[in-house]
């Protein structure tokens, strides 16, 4: 016999604080009402009702078990009727976004989408680690340039455009106002390694190499040489007059972000409208 059944039997008779009331309710007879709660004392090892001719009452024990069982069975209830609702837009979204991911922007996105389904909930993990979506229970990640592993499903969700940047003394000695025609003689942190076609051939090698936009931008502060960059994670040191922006001959790429899911099948209502919701968003004030 069903442990679960004997359980809803247990708390059905103890609900009416009686077997015959219990067997209505139940559409059972009586004596298989009586068998399962005496098989789950039976298991359990201990007596959960006081049984009279007239009616039944808990023991101590039965009231606490009560209690508990009550509390699980309510959470089986409700998780069972949030996926009979497959439109129902809450839950928690578990998130992976990159450390130099501008945060400022992301954050407005995450707050405003919360705002507008105050029953979801966000997890957003900060990691570079190409992390296992699906052993670790992500609902998605946001991951510039490279989306994956095959088989993940990948949306491109937007591009952020790179510039060239360097710090307002290393301009005015070495460039001296001068629009930049060619990268030979200069060192070029490009963490992202979107400068190929013209780095490489010209570029000085540094003494320190990263792969790290945070560490490249702290270099480029400290005059030790020009970064490409993302514009987004350099507005506030280009406003602070720790970085200046260099204007280059030749057009720069772009690093493309992409939306990332372990699978297109069964996906909630919450992450489909997440999804949805950051596209727009990014159509509208970028978030990349």
């Amino acid at each position: 016999m069903s442990s679960f059944l004997q359980i809803q039997t247990f708390l059905e008779v103890a609900r009416s604080g009686s077997f015959a009331d219990a067997s209505r309710r139940l559409s059972v007879p009586r004596s298989t009402v009586s068998a399962r709660v005496r098989a789950l004392e039976e298991r359990l090892n201990v007596r959960l009702l006081h049984r009279t001719t007239r009616r039944v009452a808990l023991t101590d024990e039965g009231r606490r078990y009560r209690e508990r069982c009550q509390e699980a069975v309510d959470k089986l209830v409700e998780a069972e009727a949030e996926l009979s609702r497959p439109d129902d837009v809450s839950g928690t979204i578990r998130v992976t976004v990159p450390v130099d991911m501008s945060k400022r922007p992301l954050a407005r996105a995450l707050t405003s989408f919360t705002d507008r389904y105050p029953s979801i909930r966000i997890e957003a993990i900060v990691t570079d680690e190409i992390v296992d979506l699906v052993a670790s229970n992500i609902d998605l990640a946001l991951r510039g340039g490279n989306p994956g592993a095959a088989g993940l499903v990948a949306r491109r969700l937007g591009e952020g455009k790179l510039a060239l940047y360097a710090s307002p003394d290393y301009a005015a000695k070495k460039l001296r106002g001068k629009t930049l025609s060619t990268l030979s003689g200069h060192v070029i942190f490009d963490p992202a390694n979107q400068g190929k076609a013209f780095v490489a051939a010209n570029a000085q090698r540094g003494r320190v190499e990263t792969r790290s936009f945070g560490l490249a931008k702290a270099l480029a502060v400290q005059s030790r040489g020009i970064a490409l960059l993302p514009e987004s994670i350099c507005r506030e040191e280009v406003e602070a007059g720790q970085l200046a922006r260099l204007a280059f001959a030749k057009p720069l790429s772009a690093l493309p972000v992409y939306i990332v899911m372990p699978t297109r099948l069964h996906v909630p209502a919450r992450v489909r409208a997440f999804v949805d919701f950051l596209i727009a968003a990014e159509k509208q004030s970028s978030i990349v």
